[in-house]
């Protein structure tokens, strides 16, 4: 039996020699393409639904109006921050801005005017059905 063989391996080409180097292509990635959501129905769902909930928080309105329109979780925990309110003040939704991450999403960042201080509104909307539903809000 032949033991085997040890073939050299040159990693550089020799005096006089041209080194050919191959690139191969990468594919162009997909271009983004923006989910086919109504923005302005979504804004306008979503918008009324945290004005009532900053309603709510106010005492303006009962809890129970926001039931159709926030996941249960959610909603008990929206009725704790009322709870904890301390100083009765007008509260009012100053700005919105609204992300489709994708066409079941939205997440919104909002700010609002709670106990004369200005506040940060977070949110998280999924759509169930025909409506969209809160899944997540928080006063920061």
């Amino acid at each position: 039996m032949t033991p085997p063989r040890l073939c050299p391996l040159r990693y550089e080409p020799g005096p006089g020699v041209r080194a050919v180097v191959v690139r191969r292509a990468a594919p162009p990635p997909e271009p983004f393409v923006p989910p086919l959501v109504d923005t302005a129905g979504v804004r306008r769902s979503v918008g009324t639904t945290l004005r009532l909930a900053v309603e709510v928080l106010d005492g303006k309105r009962p809890p129970e109006q926001l039931a159709a329109r926030l996941d249960p979780g959610t909603l008990g925990r929206w009725r704790a921050v009322r709870a904890c309110r301390r100083t009765p003040a007008v509260s009012r939704l100053l700005r919105l801005r609204l992300c489709l991450p994708h066409p079941e999403a939205a997440e919104v960042a909002a700010v609002c005017r709670v106990d004369g201080r200005v506040r940060a509104l977070a949110a998280r909307f999924e759509r169930r059905g025909p409506a969209w539903t809160c899944t997540h809000l928080q006063l920061v």
